[in-house]
Parts: C-alpha cells; sequence; structure tokens
C-alpha cells in the first residue's frame, strides 16, 4: 500500500475531488482509500500501474495549474518584489495569470515540462512503491519551475504601475475638470482618423480658438505628459455635455476621456454627427 501524505486534509481532499472528476474507471477509483485526515493510500496490482501513474500525474498537474500556481506568483510578488499589500498582490497575479494565458507556446511548454518532471518523479517512486509527502515532492521536483515565473511576474508588475499611473492621470484630470466652470455648454467632438471640435451650434472651433482655451496650469502645476491637442482644451473648456462622434468607441484616446467625463460624455456614431448637420 502506496501512501501519499498531504500538507493538509484540505489538501488531500482537493486531490481527490480532481482525480473523481477526471475519471471515471471504477476499478482504478476503488483503489484509492482516504485514510487519515491527510493522507490517501494507493493500492495497486503490478499490471495496474501505469494506469494508476498516469491518474495520479493528471491529478497532480491539474492541482498545480488551478490552485499552486496563484501560490507561488503570490510567493514571487511578496518574497522577491516586496509586495506586501495583499489587495495589489492578488491584482498582480491575476495580471501574471493572463500574461502566461496569452503566451500560448511558452505557457505549453511550461507545463508539458511541468508534466514531464510529475511523470519520471512518479514512475521512480511507483516502481518502487513507496510512500512520500507530496510538499516534499512538489518542492524537489519542481524546484527551479518558479524562477521562470519570474519573467510574467515582472512583466504584471510593470503593467500594473502603468495601470496605476494611468488611473492617477485620469482622476487628476477628471478633478481638476470637475473644478472649473464649463467655458462652452455643449461641445461636440468628431473623430475621423484625427479629433475636430464644434461648438453647440456645431461650428468647428479652429485650433487657434482652441489654444486660446487652454488653461497653462494644466503644464505648470501636473507634473505628467497632457496632449495639447486634444486632452488639454478639452479639459480646460470642461463641457457639461460632450458629444463624441467616433466608430472606433475602443480607441484608447476615446476611452481615456469617457473615463475623465463619465456622466458628462456620450458616445455617437459618425453618421448621426453628419444628420445633426444636416438639420440645422
Amino acid at each position: 500500500m502506496l501512501q501519499i501524505h498531504f500538507e493538509t486534509e484540505q489538501q488531500a481532499l482537493r486531490i481527490k475531488q480532481i482525480i473523481l472528476q477526471q475519471n471515471n474507471s471504477v476499478k482504478l477509483i476503488s483503489n484509492i482509500h482516504y485514510e487519515h485526515s491527510d493522507t490517501i493510500s494507493l493500492a495497486m496490482e503490478e499490471q495496474e500501474l501505469t494506469a494508476m501513474l498516469h491518474m495520479m500525474r493528471r491529478a497532480f498537474v491539474t492541482y498545480i495549474q488551478k490552485d499552486v500556481l496563484s501560490q507561488w506568483l503570490q510567493q514571487i510578488v511578496q518574497e522577491k518584489f516586496f509586495f506586501t499589500d495583499q489587495e495589489e498582490s492578488i491584482q498582480i497575479v491575476e495580471l501574471a495569470v493572463s500574461i502566461m494565458q496569452e503566451d500560448k507556446e511558452k505557457c505549453r511548454t511550461f507545463w508539458d515540462h511541468i508534466d514531464q518532471k510529475m511523470y519520471h518523479g512518479l514512475l521512480s517512486i511507483f516502481e518502487r512503491k513507496v510512500s512520500f509527502s507530496f510538499p516534499s515532492f512538489l518542492f524537489f521536483r519542481l524546484r527551479g519551475m518558479l524562477d521562470y515565473l519570474i519573467t510574467y511576474v515582472e512583466t504584471a508588475i510593470d503593467e500594473y504601475k502603468m495601470e496605476q499611473d494611468y488611473q492617477s492621470f485620469v482622476h487628476t484630470l477628471r478633478s481638476y475638470m470637475l473644478s472649473v466652470p464649463p467655458k462652452i455648454e455643449k461641445l461636440h467632438l468628431l473623430h475621423h482618423h484625427y479629433f475636430q471640435f464644434y461648438n453647440d451650434c456645431f461650428k468647428k472651433i479652429e485650433r487657434e480658438e482652441l489654444t486660446g482655451f487652454i488653461d497653462r496650469r494644466l503644464f505648470s502645476d501636473y507634473p505628467m505628459y497632457i496632449d495639447s491637442n486634444v486632452l488639454a482644451p478639452l479639459i480646460s473648456i470642461a463641457p457639461k455635455h460632450l458629444y463624441i462622434y467616433s466608430d472606433e468607441e475602443d480607441i484608447p484616446l476615446v476611452l481615456t476621456i469617457t473615463r475623465i467625463f463619465e456622466e458628462r460624455v456620450s458616445i455617437l456614431s459618425r453618421e448621426m454627427f453628419d444628420n445633426n448637420q444636416i438639420h440645422l
């Protein structure tokens, strides 16, 4: 009888749950016994060794994918990069997992490598029919895999910091926009390759007039890059109602403007702009 000792009762139950989900062989399942709070025992004949090995390998790899990976990433975030805030750590881990999933080829290689290490490690154990500790097995068989994950964590941290800077940028501009009185009640912004400003009567606001609207404090008081062609005049004008006419709602600048103006902004199609002009 080969015994596998787990770190906790919950871990043993989780592995058992995965095994039951992945297999419908009554014969193999009947050879698995939940002995104690943290122990699973395997009873197998020689001819069942290969089938049992593959069953446990699949279960362990699935457990690593669904449960252990996030723990490894969390460990790297906290111990190597010293992020102690729990919410920050969770967001960075989620970003790292997303980056891994997008990097399909490298991700597949990573999991193939894990799979091979699981197979060869279990083969040696099953052939000798020796009991073992699952945490120790993971530590010795998969040491070095954390180094592979560091690159993903570094990329995730960079993206997280950029997102934080972006949110701060949006918050600052929104606060400024809300603090000044509107210079134009309704402003129409037409986007087609570039942005054109129109007043509430759909008369085009030329560049010279737009420049005159810009509050120079935006450049002197705020230590950040602010686009002088669109954002600076738009924030300075601070219209009570902003209408953006665009067939590309997901371009970065339109998304940024939408986040700054929130309840003040409406996104419409370019066709709507043409219709409004016709009816003037």
